[in-house]
C-alpha cells in the first residue's frame, strides 16, 4: 500500500526551460517554501545523490531513483521504515507542456508518515508547480 498526492498544471514553458528549473538544486529553496536548501552531488543520473534541508528538519540524503532527460525525474527520502518519493514528469500537451509535481510515501509505516507529514506535503505541491513553471518561463 502507498499513500500519494499530485499536481498538475499546464504551461507555456519548454521541457528543457522545465528540466534546468527542476534538476538546478539552486531553484529549490526559491520553488518550494517548505526547502531552506538543497545540493546534488554530481551529475544527475540514476544513482546521484544530494541532500535536501526543509526549514524546522534534519537534512535528508536523497538517492535519484528516476531520471528521464527533459521528461521526468524522481528521487526518494529514505526514513524509517518507510520512503518518501518526490516526483517530476512533464509530456506534451496542447500548446505547452503538462507539468506534475507529486509525493509518494510507501513502506510498513507510510500510514503514520501520511498522517504525520502528508497533509503539509500535498498542500505544497500546487504553489511548488506555479513557482517551477513561472520560474521556468522567466529563464
Amino acid at each position: 500500500m502507498t499513500w500519494s498526492r499530485h499536481h498538475s498544471q499546464l504551461t507555456t514553458a519548454t521541457a528543457p526551460q522545465l528540466w534546468e528549473r527542476w534538476t538546478n538544486a539552486a531553484y529549490w529553496q526559491l520553488d518550494d517554501p517548505g526547502v531552506a536548501w538543497a545540493q546534488i552531488d554530481g551529475p544527475l543520473t540514476v544513482g546521484t545523490t544530494g541532500v535536501v534541508k526543509d526549514h524546522g528538519t534534519p537534512a535528508q540524503k536523497i538517492e535519484f531513483t528516476r531520471v528521464e532527460h527533459e521528461r521526468a525525474m524522481d528521487f526518494v527520502i529514505r526514513l524509517p521504515l518507510a520512503t518518501l518519493t518526490i516526483t517530476h514528469d512533464m509530456e506534451p500537451a496542447g500548446e505547452g507542456m503538462r507539468t506534475t509535481h507529486g509525493v509518494v510515501l510507501d513502506g510498513p509505516l507510510h500510514r503514520l508518515y501520511a498522517a504525520l507529514l502528508g497533509g503539509k506535503l500535498a498542500r505544497q505541491l500546487p504553489v511548488v508547480v506555479r513557482n517551477v513553471t513561472a520560474g521556468a518561463l522567466k529563464r
